[in-house]
């Protein structure tokens, strides 16, 4: 892609500080194109006509997909984090024609909405749930879910630590899965 070309080029010019905000700039990038390449490119979420195109586009959106099948066979419950809300849309759309029905946390969530949402998780309606590390890494137990998935992960793994926590909490009574 041309811009990441003139990104390194103007890498090579730069020092000091400038320097550090386009290695950041490019680690950023690299990170949404691990995470699906819809997410970089700021794509519009998958019809659902094209949910198998948009699942082969990226194997760790097909790695969840697979492990998200396998979770509802067995009629267990999953929460899935992820540090951006764009990539939150994408797989919240992606999982909802693939017959999940998940619930998606983020920082735009009301507090009413929100604890409708975790209402709606523990009761069973809902066997998967999206949340942004931001909105949902603290605060909430979620002890339904025996199964935490970090699809984009964290610069920081305490943050993730204490995500994963929202499921392992006093009150879980199954062998939780990260």
């Amino acid at each position: 892609v041309a811009s990441e070309g003139a990104l390194l080029e103007s890498l090579a010019a730069t020092r000091g500080i400038e320097r550090n905000g386009l290695v950041f700039k490019l680690l950023t990038a690299l990170k949404q194109i691990t995470n699906h390449p819809a997410h970089y490119l700021r794509e519009q979420p998958p019809s659902n006509g094209e949910s198998a195109a948009f699942t082969a586009r990226s194997a760790k959106t097909a790695a969840l997909s697979e492990l998200l099948q396998a979770i509802r066979q067995r009629e267990e419950a999953a929460l899935v984090f992820t540090s951006y809300v764009a990539m939150g849309r994408l797989l919240t759309t992606h999982l909802s024609h693939l017959g999940h029905d998940p619930l998606f946390l983020h920082g735009g969530t009301s507090l009413t909405e929100r604890q409708r949402m975790v209402d709606a998780f523990q009761a069973g309606q809902h066997p998967v749930m999206i949340l942004s590390l931001k909105a949902a890494g603290t605060g909430l137990t979620l002890t339904r879910a025996a199964h935490v998935s970090h699809c984009g992960r964290s610069w920081n793994a305490a943050v993730e630590d204490q995500a994963t926590d929202r499921a392992h909490r006093s009150g879980q009574h199954q062998t939780g899965t990260v």
